[in-house]
């Protein structure tokens, strides 16, 4: 991946996106910050593969000024060029490097799923380097060597590109971006290997930056072909991408070394990256483990051995199923007043006052993103807790939410901060996916007040 000088920056931008773009079936969700890279390829995208497009995503995530002023210029100048924007603040706000990734991705994984596409950013040569000398400190091994070139679902074309590349054609076609402050400091760690490590190094011994680059390419070339002999073997995954299994045997009959390999990349399948001690634990669970049996190993996963299921290869299956972090929910209202006083924002969820009571239209669905409240009802929101039941007219006694949140499709990974309202104690709507019987909401009920509730997409 050295980088490409001699040709002009239209040049090299445009092949950089055909060639990423080239193995890529279906949409793409932009990931762009307001920085200059984004920024680039916000532009970029926008002239060359506009049709390629199904939104633009950006996540503020609630640090300051910057932050807030970032996704303000990603929103304007993505409507600008006549795209669909997705802006989204994050309630509470991070204080690490770790805390920002995770709300980021998080917000990436929603609205790539919303629109049934891939998600595209901005990574530059520059970025792999410092991911791979930052790993290299962490002791990762080959796998983790591989960094932002593994095999991924999302697309990066600016990757073999380095950042000095991007500002210089940001330079000629006046590129709209803000410089984030966090890019000079020193405060984390990255910061750190970017403008005193990597120097150094440089220094006492030039050429650094490309033969680490060079490892990383090889790292990303055995990757691939292990997840080329992973597939080979019969790996077979979940529509949501929460689980993956495989004949037992494909494990069975390798070398504890072997098993080392191919575990991890299993289990990566299902969105869980092991650890050295998970990936011992499943090297010795492979034949330790009896049908029937599991295992829950780091990252957040269980792995079971069962028999085979209807459509599969006789014989036994390891199956891996990621398993969410478990949030602390007591039940107890995170927010209680009356009806007139429901905030505008809830977790992640926009609370909008009607002017005007919805007019019924016998033609259609019942809108479940809207309800009417008595004026002066005392009202509770908080999340959705695994227990909750609703009385709706086609379970007057009660049904537990979780099987209308089923119905909805709502992922099983947005569901723990999904709200649910209550009246005198009472859930009496879950917005998008029912409402109860005892909800007071009738449609041109004028004298209620009401509200529509919908993802804070926007």
């Amino acid at each position: 991946m050295s980088e490409l000088t001699n040709f002009p920056p239209d040049a090299l931008l445009r092949a950089s996106l055909e060639v990423a773009l080239a193995p890529v079936v279906g949409p793409l969700v932009l990931a762009v910050s307001g920085g200059r890279d984004s920024m680039v390829l916000l532009q970029a995208m926008a002239r060359w593969a506009p049709e390629r497009i199904a939104a633009v995503a950006t996540f503020d995530h609630g640090t300051g000024r910057y932050a807030t002023d970032a996704s303000s210029l990603v929103a304007a100048e993505s409507r600008r060029l006549g795209l669909t924007v997705v802006r989204e603040r994050s309630r509470t706000p991070g204080h690490s490097e770790a805390a920002w990734r995770t709300a980021r991705w998080d917000f990436l994984g929603r609205i790539a799923r919303a629109f049934k596409a891939q998600v595209v950013t901005a990574h530059t040569r520059d970025d792999q380097l410092e991911t791979v000398v930052m790993r290299i400190m962490r002791g990762a091994g080959a796998r983790g060597l591989a960094a932002l070139a593994a095999p991924s679902r999302v697309v990066r074309p600016w990757l073999g590109v380095s950042r000095a590349e991007l500002a210089r054609w940001a330079t000629l076609e006046t590129v709209a971006y803000l410089e984030d402050p966090m890019n000079v400091s020193r405060a984390f760690l990255r910061g750190r290997v970017r403008h005193e490590l990597l120097p150094a190094l440089e220094t006492a011994t030039p050429g650094f930056s490309d033969q680490i680059l060079a490892i990383a390419d090889q790292a990303a070339v055995w990757r691939r072909e292990v997840e080329q002999y992973v597939d080979a073997f019969g790996l077979v995954v979940s529509a949501s991408r929460e689980r993956a299994s495989c004949p037992a045997v494909a494990l069975e009959s390798t070398s504890c070394d072997g098993r080392a390999v191919l575990w991890p990349a299993v289990c990566a399948r299902a969105g869980v990256t092991l650890n050295a001690k998970g990936t011992r634990e499943l090297v010795k669970f492979t034949t330790a483990g009896r049908r029937g049996s599991s295992i829950r190993v780091s990252g957040g996963a269980i792995v079971l051995r069962r028999g085979a299921a209807a459509g599969e290869p006789a014989g036994d299956q390891f199956e891996v199923r990621r398993v969410p972090t478990p949030r602390r929910r007591d039940g107890a209202p995170a927010w209680a007043g009356v009806s007139e006083t429901v905030p505008p924002r809830f977790g992640g969820f926009r609370w909008r006052r009607l002017l005007t009571a919805p007019t019924p239209d016998a033609h259609s669905e019942p809108d479940l993103w809207t309800m009417g409240f008595s004026r002066g009802e005392q009202v509770a929101l908080r999340v959705w807790t695994a227990g909750d039941r609703i009385r709706t007219v086609g379970a007057p006694a009660g049904r537990r939410v979780t099987r209308y949140f089923s119905e909805a499709h709502v992922p099983a990974l947005d569901r723990p901060s999904w709200p649910v309202v209550l009246v005198d104690n009472e859930p009496v709507w879950v917005p998008g996916v029912c409402r109860s019987l005892a909800a007071p909401s009738r449609p041109g009920r004028s004298e209620l007040i009401w509200y529509r509730c919908e993802p804070e997409f926007d």
